[in-house]
């Protein structure tokens, strides 16, 4: 049997064969791919605040922050962790709670000391 419709031969048009042209409603215009990609595209991700944004928030340090150097600190964020590279002018161990007093670039802070985590949460 062939693939060519006979009212479509005669004009010179092709049927794809199993009913493929029947399925408009699922990628035509309006169909459903159509408005699940339109719902898709208006969506913005999330996007992690920058260091400016996180001045004045309380964290707790992850990695020992030297002197001199830096460490990092996790912020709960939204329900999520969020990790940022940290500098202090004392040297902070693990566990203890910091405030950002400042951003130092996009991605580091410079934190201060608030005492020791009670409870494991910032």
């Amino acid at each position: 049997m062939s693939a060519i419709a006979p009212a479509a031969a005669s004009a010179g048009a092709v049927q794809p064969p199993g009913g493929v042209a029947q399925l408009g409603w699922f990628t035509g215009p309006g169909g459903l791919l159509t408005g699940l990609g339109r719902a898709t595209l208006g969506r913005r991700p999330k996007v992690s605040p920058t260091a400016a944004a996180m001045v004045g928030a309380a964290g707790r340090v992850v990695t020992p922050i030297p002197r001199g150097g830096y460490g990092e600190v996790v912020f709960c964020v939204s329900g999520r962790p969020l990790k940022y590279a940290a500098r202090a002018r004392t040297p902070l161990d693990s566990g203890a709670r910091v405030r950002v007093s400042s951003a130092l670039s996009p991605s580091a802070i410079e934190v201060a000391h608030l005492g020791p985590a009670a409870d494991g949460c910032p």
